[in-house]
């Protein structure tokens, strides 16, 4: 009997020693450890944020861009891809951005259209680096940031700027200018409870995004011709709204993952005053405001693509050499981008 009590005393000893170790702090190796863990995880989950907020691509059909003084497009399209660089060794994203303009003219004889021309389109690549200001972790409710953004832009042609009469030439005339712009970021996100009604969904973890970003755009080495009317400096604002829902694969009720974010809609405000002197009858407000609000549904089942439906009105068209055009448009088809969040697992 005491060599069984004996025994018991020593376990008894042996648990209290084991939770005794198990409160000690950690090491200085394992706080080390678990800080650049952290660090890692943080810097690469801020270069997939980055894409989630940056600008959409878009296609739009015939009859789908309407407004212009072409009335109507074979096809518009504004192509911005997005090749990103980080990762969890780098502390801030570039984005490479190879942006690309097009419309493809219905054939107007009045204008000498013969081909379905794609008259003058821009070319406009560039690079923004991204800075985290306010960052904790993926899914922190706020964060903020700065991006510094270099871009060129031009249209691949070399005719005079300008017919004899000093309208604007339009068929082959150049256009070139460049541009650097700081800007401000930042992002809220608020968390809600899903309706019992609503599978497959899970509670508290559906959430809104309201977004913005406010940058001044600064032209420098603007074609000489057009530097007195094209303006050479913008002020760009933009207001985004998410709606994030989350789902999770399932097969006769019952689960096959686990959950994953996937993007309902967003809208999208934007928002550009040119400043400076411009000439050539372009120096009245209704000539320096450009304003949109966009509408993009998420096409289900596809992380990168969705509906959309636009209008705006251009003060002054940033289809490169078009600029003086001012009008209201409208316009619809399919855009492209990064419309999921990060997966959670």
């Amino acid at each position: 009997m005491k060599q069984w009590s004996t025994l018991i005393l020593l376990a008894c000893l042996f648990q209290e020693i084991r939770a005794q170790k198990d409160t000690l702090p950690p090491t200085k190796e394992q706080t080390e450890f678990d800080k650049v863990n952290a660090r890692r995880i943080r810097d690469l989950a801020f270069a997939y944020q980055t894409q989630n907020y940056s600008p959409r691509s878009y296609a739009c059909p015939p009859f789908l861009d309407l407004g212009s003084p072409k009335k109507w497009y074979i096809l518009s399209a504004d192509i911005i891809p997005e090749f990103i660089i980080g990762s969890e060794r780098i502390p801030l994203t570039v984005h490479l951005v190879p942006r690309y303009m097009v419309r493809i003219l219905h054939d107007n004889e009045a204008e000498g259209d013969s081909s379905f021309a794609v008259r003058t389109p821009s070319f406009m690549p560039g690079a923004i680096v991204y800075i985290p200001l306010q960052y904790e972790e993926p899914e922190s409710p706020t964060i903020s940031y700065m991006g510094i953004a270099l871009f060129h832009h031009s249209n691949g042609q070399d005719g005079h700027e300008f017919k004899s009469d000093g309208s604007f030439n339009l068929y082959d005339g150049n256009f070139s200018t460049n541009y650097i712009e700081p800007s401000f970021h930042i992002r809220k996100r608020k968390y809600l409870t899903a309706p019992v009604s609503t599978k497959p969904q899970d509670p508290n973890r559906n959430y809104k995004e309201l977004y913005g970003r406010a940058g001044l755009e600064l032209h420098f080495r603007t074609a000489d011709s057009l530097k007195s009317s094209y303006g050479n400096q913008r002020i760009n604002l933009q207001l985004g709204y998410i709606s994030v829902i989350n789902y999770w694969n399932e097969y006769q009720g019952r689960r096959l993952s686990n959950y994953y974010y996937g993007e309902n809609y967003r809208v999208v405000f934007n928002a550009t005053y040119i400043a400076g002197k411009r000439d050539k009858g372009l120096s009245k407000l209704e000539k320096r405001i450009n304003t949109e609000l966009n509408y993009y549904w998420r096409i289900k089942g596809s992380p990168n693509s969705s509906l959309f439906a636009t209008a705006g009105y251009y003060g002054s068209d940033p289809y490169n050499i078009y600029y003086a055009n001012s009008y209201f448009f409208l316009r619809a088809g399919i855009a492209l981008g990064f419309f999921i969040a990060p997966k959670v697992n």
